[in-house]
Formats: C-alpha cells, sequence, structure tokens
C-alpha cells in the first residue's frame, strides 16, 4: 500500500495566512491609490485656484482654448452632445435615477452624496472666487451656447467626473481606464468648444470629482458602513 504523503502543519498555515494576505495586500493598495489620487486633486485645485483668482486667463490657457474653441463650426452637434446637457444638474439627477432602475442601491446613495458634496464645493470655489467665463475675459470667442454664472470650476466636469469614477468598480476590468478618460476627456472639450470654460476651469473641475470620489474611498470601513458608501457590486 503506498504511502500517503503527510501535508505539514506549517505548510498549511503558510497557505492560510498566505491567502488572507492577498485580498488585505490588495486592499493597501487600493487604498494608497486613493490616498495619492485625493492628494493629487487637492494640489491641482489649489494650484489653479490660485492662478485663476486674478480673474484673467493665461497664456497658456489662451493657447489651449482657442485651439479647441476654434474647431470648425460643423461640430457644433457632437459638441452640445457631448456636453449632455445645458445644466449639469440634468446629468445628476439622471444618473441616480438610472442607478436605482439598475437596483443598484448603494450606487445611487454614493453618487447622489459624492454629487452633493462636489456641488457644495463646486458653489462654494464659484462664489469665493468668481472668475468670469471666457468669453468675458477675451475677445474672439465662438459661444456655441449659453450659460450663467462664474467659469472656475467647471459644474459639468465636475459631475461627469464624479459619476464616472463611482462606476469604476462597476465596470469590466477592460473599460476601467478607457470609460472614464474618454469620457471626461469628451466633457472637457465639449465645454471648451461650446466656449463657456477655460482649460483651468475644467481642471478645477476635475479636481474636485477626483478628490470628492477618492475622499469617499479612503474613509475609515466603519465611517464608510456606517454612511452605507462601502462598495456593494
Amino acid at each position: 500500500m503506498a504511502d500517503i504523503p503527510k501535508v505539514s502543519k506549517t505548510n498549511t498555515n503558510h497557505k492560510i495566512l498566505n491567502e488572507e494576505a492577498g485580498p488585505a495586500a490588495s486592499q493597501r493598495t487600493k487604498v494608497t491609490v486613493y490616498v495619492i489620487a485625493f492628494l493629487v486633486a487637492l494640489s491641482l485645485l489649489l494650484a489653479s485656484a490660485y492662478v485663476v483668482h486674478k480673474q484673467k486667463m493665461t497664456l497658456s490657457e489662451v493657447k489651449v482654448f482657442r485651439h479647441i474653441n476654434n474647431m470648425p463650426d460643423s461640430l457644433k452637434i457632437l459638441g452640445k452632445a457631448t456636453s449632455i446637457a445645458k445644466n449639469s444638474t440634468w446629468i445628476a439627477v439622471a444618473a441616480v435615477v438610472l442607478a436605482f432602475a439598475w437596483r443598484k442601491w448603494r450606487l445611487a446613495w454614493q453618487l447622489a452624496c459624492s454629487i452633493l458634496a462636489g456641488y457644495i464645493l463646486t458653489f462654494g470655489l464659484k462664489h469665493f472666487i468668481h472668475r468670469p467665463r471666457p468669453a468675458e475675459l477675451i475677445t474672439g470667442v465662438h459661444l456655441r451656447w449659453s450659460d450663467t454664472g462664474a467659469g472656475f470650476p467647471s459644474g459639468h466636469v465636475m459631475v461627469v467626473t464624479v459619476i464616472l469614477l463611482t462606476l469604476v468598480p462597476y465596470l469590466p476590468k477592460m473599460w476601467r481606464w478607457i470609460v472614464p478618460v474618454a469620457g471626461i476627456g469628451a466633457a472637457a472639450w465639449s465645454r471648451m468648444y461650446l466656449g463657456l470654460h477655460a482649460p483651468l476651469d475644467i481642471v478645477g473641475g476635475f479636481a474636485i470629482g477626483m478628490g470628492v470620489v477618492a475622499f469617499i474611498r479612503i474613509l475609515p470601513s466603519k465611517v464608510s458602513h456606517f454612511l452605507r458608501l462601502n462598495d456593494v457590486v
């Protein structure tokens, strides 16, 4: 009768420890990524706010803005379609309603809380800094849509950033970079093409959106669980 190989108790314990360490290490990596994202977002927001408080567009901004804003009028329909709606509130409401219709209750709650936080920060900065929109800062702007209020930061870009970054854990792995980059990039392009925002307005909106999402991801687990903000995919 063949001898049955004995499994070392030590080896078994090592295997169990390795299996437990895998998810823990993965979670630590995610937290590190979100902490870095939050710090980058905060740096971008502070830097852009410092520049725009002077109430004028920098030469670099003007060059980037004119390059996009001077694109042919034949792209107007695409620009408006990419911008989705004149008022970003409609985008926010639609995202939350669709999440409810999809029966993703936690996602809908995350979106509602994140967008509300983003709007509070955006509203505060718009009224505190109150930098005008491009048409009031430089001449020769192709204004293809109308909007009111201060330009910095972009509420549209903030909302799109919050929605797409919040959706990342719910997307197939191969789409987790493609969808946010394409969606946020399209929103940024459309707002400048339509003549409604300067480049740093876009940076400010993106920074708020990314910062809010990252902040929620790095909340202590007890706080996140209490507020029902932890992911359930």
